[in-house]
């Protein structure tokens, strides 16, 4: 079906933020979780500058020189992480996996410096995957992160804080280490392969821990997925003209109060199907739908990423340019012109399409179209002079 066919093509969404539209909701979907990725390694880097502050004024108990080791990698690192999403468009998809697989490395290297100061890291890369609509991101987080608690735990007994309960054949409490300390560490035995307990007994128990918080995120994740493609078909649906597969007259009068007017410049081409009543009257309305959609396919075929679609009539098309190149739409209007002269129709009439541009700036958008109004109607007038006496029954093009 030609509705289904058009869903991810002619979706558009407004970010209100960035005034920005989206072609594919998932696009936008996708841009948001980045977005508020960035916001959270800004919080990340806002808490980490106060734990440092409060270990400098000695309330928390720590290496000053191992805490502020720790705070530089955390800062450098998450602001350079948050440069990243600024600097690439955050609405691609592949995105999300480096910069998920950064925040493991940059958990886990803070928890190998501060050890089990800072052991709830290694739940941060998993709350941020969470944000995405895919589960097997989580999952794939889950596993690069598990070989990263492997590694920084074993950093983080050879050059981070060290837990005595690891180094030394034990698993008793502060009042023993404190009773041994007093006897002069007599009877204690070194424990002689550390390795094998860190990774045993303390990444494996992490890892199952770890993997439980997946299995709930992915859950929430997959209930939000299911949510969120159930409101983008309904906003499909609200918008979306169920013909043709392009933008209803709805969304136009949403565009042109919220999103034109905030654009430097616009581009209109403005497009109407001569005669199309008569083709009904004499054909029947089966064959002027099959002008109508053949119509739309070629604007559609021919719109770039900066161009939309809309039908706000029976046999009335509007292509809006957004910040158009100079000369964009004559050339867009050209090409369009060249698609429908070339392209073979399936319809058993030939008909004719009037069409008109202008161009002008965004807080204009309503002249602007009133001038490519008037340009198609001129354009129409000719049209009608000169074909006046043309059949239209015959196989054939829209011309």
């Amino acid at each position: 079906m030609l509705f289904r066919l058009y869903y991810f093509r002619n979706f558009a969404i407004i970010d209100s933020m960035k005034n920005k539209t989206y072609n594919d909701p998932w696009d936008e979907i996708e841009a948001r979780a980045n977005n508020y990725s960035s916001q959270g390694l800004l919080a990340m880097v806002i808490v980490i500058i106060i734990a440092w502050a409060l270990t400098v004024g000695g309330f928390f108990i720590i290496d000053i020189q191992l805490m502020t080791k720790a705070a530089l990698i955390g800062i450098f690192g998450f602001l350079s992480l948050r440069a990243l999403l600024r600097i690439f468009d955050n609405s691609k998809r592949w995105l999300k996996y480096p910069v998920l697989a950064v925040i493991c490395i940059i958990c886990g290297t803070i928890v190998s410096v501060l050890s089990f100061h800072a052991v709830l890291l290694y739940v941060i890369p998993l709350i941020f995957a969470a944000q995405y609509s895919k589960q097997h991101v989580i999952w794939c987080t889950l596993a690069f992160n598990t070989v990263i608690v492997a590694v920084s735990s074993l950093i983080a007994f050879y050059y981070g804080l060290c837990d005595l309960n690891i180094f030394f054949v034990s698993m008793d409490n502060y009042s023993h280490f404190t009773e041994i300390v007093q006897n002069g560490f007599a009877g204690l035995e070194i424990n002689p392969n550390p390795t094998f307990i860190i990774l045993a007994y303390a990444t494996f128990p992490r890892a199952m821990l770890l993997a439980l918080f997946a299995f709930m995120l992915s859950q929430i994740t997959a209930k939000g997925r299911s949510e969120a493609a159930q409101l983008a078909r309904t906003k499909l649906i609200s918008e979306t003209d169920f013909i043709t597969g392009v933008f209803n007259k709805n969304k136009y009068a949403e565009m042109i109060e919220s999103y034109y007017p905030k654009l430097d410049g616009v581009g209109v081409i403005f497009w109407d199907i001569n005669n199309l009543k008569e083709v009904n009257d004499e054909f029947g309305h089966e064959m002027g739908d099959r002008i109508i959609i053949e119509l739309a396919e070629a604007l559609l075929s021919n719109a770039g990423k900066n161009c939309k679609v809309y039908r706000i009539g029976g046999d009335e098309f509007i292509s809006v340019i957004d910040n158009p190149a100079p000369g964009e739409e004559k050339r867009l209007e050209k090409a369009i012109l060249k698609t429908l002269s070339t392209t073979e129709s399936k319809a058993d009439a030939t008909v004719s399409v009037a069409h008109g541009t202008a161009r002008g700036k965004g807080v204009n958008i309503t002249q602007v179209v009133n001038e490519a109004d008037a340009a198609m109607y001129a354009c129409k007038r000719i049209m009608k002079g000169e074909n006046s006496e043309a059949p239209r029954q015959k196989p054939g093009k829209i011309q």
